[in-house]
């Protein structure tokens, strides 16, 4: 016999919590609640095993790995054991190095990432039903980290995006589990972002989603601000112990010196040097090509030959120093420019198809029919050699199903734009969404996966592996807006839950 009861928690007249239990996601005791507990949770269970049926399929298309952008890289730390210059180093020394101590073989690296995907999932779907979302739609919300090729496809290959994406989801989910943040919740979550960020730069900003939420979702202004200072702190401890010892290795207080390529690389979509005031040795960072046929902005600053090595600084300027004071100098002699290009890389996340456009290259590296039967080159080769020793081994027909089901395993861009219109609509409190709490976490989702993919937009350049925490955060966001939507104060978290006597 099924009950209704309240999913997320009790409130008195005073508009104090009372409790906070979450009955429709209770681990069963005997077989009769088991048999409840599958009865209401069935169609989140029948899509993950289908999720991890997938992924066997891909373990058995491409082994041992797929390798490509920046995996070669993040292996090669696990030797040296150091803060790098041009990236964060997180995901070796949480993922990669602990690995590496029982075995070099990549296929536990993708297997480890696999299981992450699943396990992302798992906490969206547990914090949707704690807030009263019902089961079908807590499921559909989880599709995307569920099913996307996307997904698939940086699950197996040695990536920091699959693990910074689960500790996004950890950090928010712990931080969104109550309506006012305890401050245990608070400093266990500050502590998941800050390591997020170890993994993944790009996560930075999330730490004023995260203060910004314990200011609006607390009681009493002296509460929010303790409640906020414990979460800063909280995100601060990572970050600063990873700033600590990128002092004692380059003599620098940072997470990286990447800032500085990645600004310049951000202008070459849009700077008119004919019409840019910048000092004479600055000159030779003009690309070459004339706008409307530039090249992928990666390739001047990663390419094989890029720009970035032909500046001669003078003394006392560092290369990074004056790849900014390039940027600076592009960004505000032209405004109009950089505004127009973030605005079009941002615009693309929404795009009905992966494409590449804008004279943008990397979509390609994101298709598993990229990997069928390739040859390995001297970037990749090594990599496999120095980590298990097998090359890449395309197995048919598996490969041939895998390739087919990306032309279908993938959320459209309109998709993910609706969510987040969606998303925002309910969580600043369009009409009766106004009355419920579970908005307040559905606004921090989906704050969260903008702010993921603007920053890239407005830091550094537009590429398809940038939209992986939006495919997550987004359509929970949209998931617990419309739950809002529709029940408002009154019924927000109340859901169809097995009753245990």
């Amino acid at each position: 016999m099924l009950t209704t009861t309240r999913g997320a928690f009790d409130v008195d007249s005073r508009g104090t919590d009372r409790s906070l239990r979450t009955p429709d996601v209770a681990v069963p005791h005997d077989t009769g609640d088991r048999r409840r507990w599958f009865a209401e949770h069935r169609p989140f269970v029948v899509a993950l095993i289908l999720a991890a049926a997938v992924r066997m399929l891909v373990s058995l298309a491409f082994t041992p790995a797929l390798m490509t952008s920046d995996g070669p890289r993040y292996l090669s730390f696990i030797d040296t054991y150091a803060p790098a210059r041009d990236r964060v180093v997180g995901y070796t020394v949480l993922v990669l190095h602990p690995l590496s101590r029982v075995t070099e073989d990549l296929v536990a690296v993708t297997s480890v990432q696999h299981l992450m995907g699943l396990a992302t999932a798992v906490l969206l779907y547990v914090l949707l039903r704690h807030w009263g979302v019902g089961r079908w739609l807590a499921t559909l919300a989880t599709l995307p980290v569920l099913f996307d090729a996307m997904q698939l496809v940086l699950e197996h290959a040695p990536l920091s995006d699959t693990p910074f994406v689960l500790l996004v989801t950890a950090g928010l989910v712990v931080l969104g589990w109550r309506r006012r943040p305890t401050p245990a919740l608070a400093l266990a979550a500050g502590l998941l972002l800050g390591l997020a960020v170890t993994v993944r730069q790009v996560g930075l900003p999330l730490v004023l989603a995260g203060v910004a939420f314990c200011l609006l979702a607390g009681h009493g202004w002296r509460a929010r601000l303790g409640i906020a200072a414990v979460f800063a702190l909280g995100f601060v401890v990572p970050v600063g112990a990873y700033m600590t010892w990128y002092y004692d290795e380059h003599g620098v207080y940072a997470l990286s010196e990447v800032d500085g390529k990645s600004a310049y690389m951000r202008t070459t979509s849009f700077v008119d040097c004919s019409e840019l005031s910048v000092p004479e040795y600055q000159r030779v960072l003009c690309p070459p090509e004339p706008r409307g046929q530039r090249l992928d902005p990666s390739l001047y600053g990663w390419g094989v030959a890029p720009r970035t090595s032909l500046v001669n600084p003078p003394p006392g300027t560092s290369n990074s120093q004056a790849l900014r004071q390039f940027a600076r100098s592009a960004i505000g002699q032209q405004p109009e420019g950089y505004a127009g290009v973030v605005a079009r890389d941002v615009a693309l996340n929404f795009d009905v198809r992966r494409t590449d456009r804008f004279g943008l290259d990397t979509a390609w590296k994101w298709r598993f029919g990229t990997y069928v039967d390739l040859e390995p080159d001297t970037w990749t080769g090594p990599a496999f050699d120095a980590h298990g020793g097998e090359q890449l081994t395309t197995h048919r027909p598996y490969a041939d199903l895998v390739v087919a089901y990306q032309r279908v395993g993938y959320l459209p861009g309109p998709l993910l734009l609706g969510c987040l219109v969606l998303g925002l609509l309910g969580g600043l409190g369009w009409r009766r969404a106004r009355h419920a709490d579970a908005r307040w976490v559905g606004l921090l989702l989906t704050v969260s996966g903008l702010v993921l993919i603007v920053v890239p937009a407005v830091t550094a350049q537009f590429v398809w592996r940038y939209q992986l925490p939006a495919l997550v955060l987004l359509p929970g966001g949209a998931a617990l807006a419309f739950t809002a939507l529709r029940r408002g104060q009154a019924e927000v978290g109340t859901v169809a839950t097995p009753r245990i006597d």
